[in-house]
């Protein structure tokens, strides 16, 4: 946890859930951050982070908790998250955002359709919402086969769990990505127009996996701070001091 400058335990700030979430070393360490959780907590944001069960530096059993199960104890972990930060009296409970991109925005995304979670808002970057849709090289080592594993396929889509979206979502996608292919964040549009539901969209012309170039991630960043300022922030409906 990144705290604001000038933190001040006697009054209420929003929350910035950072998240990746998959296979790989985890973000909590005892190291220098980076400057955009600076430029978080200068706009007035407490920067959280919980590396759930999935994610590296830590027992087998911690690694391999997903193994077939994408999306599941992951989530599981992250509302505990979230049900720590309510009680803590620091935090105003009912502005937290979750943010991420790649398996983090597919964690966003899932996050957002989780009642239990509560967000307000999240912000999901270039999401992996179907699985069958990823590479089968990283796929199939975590979650087998699709015929083989037809329920954690099922569990792991994004789409039918859209009607629970508990807040607003800001779906981000490059337009020319070759990792994550863009049809993962179309067919989330198209399901969210098809159901009335109202949502944001960011596309980047021909950028891939990553928002390249110092004029497109400074657009990126103002995009994330206006987006969050109005969901969480000081634009939020019933915002509190």
């Amino acid at each position: 946890m990144t705290t604001p400058p000038g933190f001040d335990p006697s009054k209420q700030y929003p929350v910035v859930m950072q998240v990746y979430g998959g296979p790989g070393a985890g973000a909590v360490r005892r190291s220098w951050q980076g400057s955009t959780n600076q430029l978080l907590t200068e706009a007035g944001y407490i920067v959280f982070r919980l590396d759930n069960r999935g994610e590296g530096d830590r027992s087998a059993a911690f690694k391999q908790a997903l193994h077939l199960r994408m999306g599941q104890p992951e989530i599981e972990d992250q509302v505990l998250a979230a049900n720590y930060l309510r009680s803590l009296p620091y935090v105003a409970d009912d502005r937290i955002a979750m943010m991420g991109w790649s398996y983090g925005g597919f964690m966003s995304l899932m996050a957002l359709t989780e009642p239990d979670m509560g967000l307000a808002s999240a912000i999901a970057g270039a999401p992996p919402t179907e699985w069958s849709l990823y590479d089968t090289h990283y796929t199939e080592r975590f979650m087998s086969t699709p015929e083989a594993n037809a329920a954690g396929y099922a569990a792991s889509d994004a789409i039918p769990r859209l009607p629970n979206l508990t807040g607003r979502l800001l779906l981000m996608h490059g337009m020319a990505d070759d990792n994550v292919i863009l049809e993962n964040s179309t067919r989330v549009i198209d399901a969210l127009q098809a159901s009335s539901i109202p949502f944001e969209l960011m596309l980047y012309p021909g950028q891939r996996h990553g928002v390249r170039g110092n004029e497109r991630q400074l657009q990126q960043w103002r995009t994330y701070l206006d987006f969050l300022d109005r969901t969480i922030g000081s634009r939020a409906p019933a915002a509190r001091d």
